[in-house]
């Protein structure tokens, strides 16, 4: 039976990698992803080293006395006191008292290392597919694959003379679901190969650059990235099979490509982007903002804090344990509505879409 469904499997794949439409997503995905990594490239040798930065406004304060320049770095080295020794007993509270205010804007500031992030080796492996998850990109197109994989069976009739020669209904949708599951997976492979390239050409760019040739050396840090890669690699394929699964759901309900795709993403819209701000008006609401797909995938593709929000907010450990069962949760029951419909209803012949 294992053996009868990977065969299942195989022929799938056979199907899909002479469509245009996967590799066409993975373009797309490749496309963005090293626009991320060349983008921060570019910012960070314009603005000198300085990166995002350099859109951190110093805090200044002309006082009778003296006048002091402070920046996210003096804030978190801890250097204030030093700095406002040259001011009157009441400038310094005053000073201070302004610190506190304008010390919400070094959370966004990130350390030199830190800054590297998306286009230095090792790091830059999986920089910028962190933060196409973050703006959740990877979803909408692995949503788009899998709307694809089943509504075009439908629409070209083929799904129809499939059945007809005897094989299970549900080893058929099985088999595209977990297909679509390792072509999300391999995307992954892709993305984080070119990204090595690119950031391995970007090491030998500029003349002065020589810091991707100083960490490719470094054992421990590649150790480290490529535990904390393989953690994220894991993490992010169990992220998208509820996404997977929806999409899916919405074909068999629609049988139809186009409003499987179109209903689908707008789903994942509202459900990601509108509900929740609705939802944070009530505090009474907020048990249910907790139970969202997206609320529960940012927890659990949590991406750690930077080093000055650790430092100023202080290190928040996120509940993965919950969010993986609510994952687990709307992905058994997408999966079964999916199988359960697909059971049961009638295919018809070539839809023309």
């Amino acid at each position: 039976m294992i053996a009868h469904f990977l065969l299942l499997i195989q022929g799938e794949w056979f199907k899909l990698r002479r469509r245009w439409l996967p590799w066409v997503l993975l373009a797309v995905a490749i496309l963005v992803s090293q626009t991320f990594l060349w983008g921060f490239y570019v910012v960070y040798h314009v603005t000198d080293g300085k990166g995002t930065n350099a859109f951190i406004p110093d805090y200044q304060y002309q006082g009778e006395t003296a006048s002091i320049d402070l920046t996210c770095a003096d804030l978190l080295d801890g250097r204030i006191e030093e700095r406002v020794q040259s001011l009157s007993e009441e400038e310094r509270l005053i000073v201070k008292k302004e610190v506190a205010g304008w010390s919400q804007e070094c959370s966004e500031y990130v350390s030199e290392d830190e800054g590297l992030f998306l286009f230095v080796m090792p790091s830059s492996i999986l920089g910028s597919l962190v933060l196409m998850f973050m703006t959740g990109l990877q979803f909408l197109l692995i949503m788009i694959l899998s709307a694809s994989m089943l509504g075009s069976e439908y629409g070209w009739g083929t799904l129809r003379m499939a059945l007809s020669r005897g094989m299970g209904r549900w080893q058929i949708l099985s088999a595209k679901l977990v297909l679509c599951v390792l072509v999300g997976a391999g995307w992954f492979v892709v993305i984080a190969l070119v990204n090595s390239v690119s950031s391995v050409i970007a090491g030998i760019i500029p003349p002065d650059e020589g810091v991707s040739i100083i960490v490719l050396a470094d054992g421990d840090t590649w150790r480290s990235v490529l535990s904390e890669g393989a953690k994220f690699f894991g993490k992010a394929v169990y992220a998208t099979v509820p996404y997977i699964a929806l999409s899916a759901c919405v074909v068999v309900l629609t049988q139809s490509t186009a409003q499987g795709i179109s209903l689908s993403i707008v789903a994942y819209i509202a459900e990601a982007m509108v509900v929740p701000p609705l939802l944070a008006i009530s505090e009474r609401l907020e048990g249910i903002r907790e139970g969202l797909l997206s609320s529960n995938v940012s927890e659990w593709m949590s991406f750690g804090q930077t080093e000055a929000q650790v430092a100023l907010q202080g290190a928040e450990q996120p509940d993965t344990t919950q969010a993986f069962f609510v994952i687990l949760a709307y992905s058994v029951v997408m999966v079964g509505v999916s199988l359960w419909l697909f059971q049961r209803r009638d295919v018809s012949g070539a839809r023309g879409e």
